[in-house]
């Protein structure tokens, strides 16, 4: 895959507005509370479109709620 195919985006919290907080969520999320909250890798999304919030030890979670967060893709 080269640089031109990578897509870059932030994650925004619908209930904040802002963007979202991966180590607060991990912290006190119940759907996210397998996750290592001081060692998070990000966000990700499969090839289907789902939304995946994943730490740095391999675990990963999905979010419970389709509507909760909004991807917004970067502009190249």
């Amino acid at each position: 895959m080269g640089e031109n195919s990578r897509f870059t985006f932030t994650v925004i919290d619908t209930k904040t507005g802002e963007e979202a907080d991966i180590s607060d969520i991990a912290l006190h999320e119940h759907w996210a509370k397998r996750l290592c909250y001081c060692d998070m890798e990000g966000w990700a999304i499969e090839e289907n479109g789902t939304l995946v919030l994943m730490d740095e030890c391999g675990e990963f979670a999905y979010p419970p709620e389709a509507d909760r967060f909004k991807v917004v893709f970067d502009e190249k």
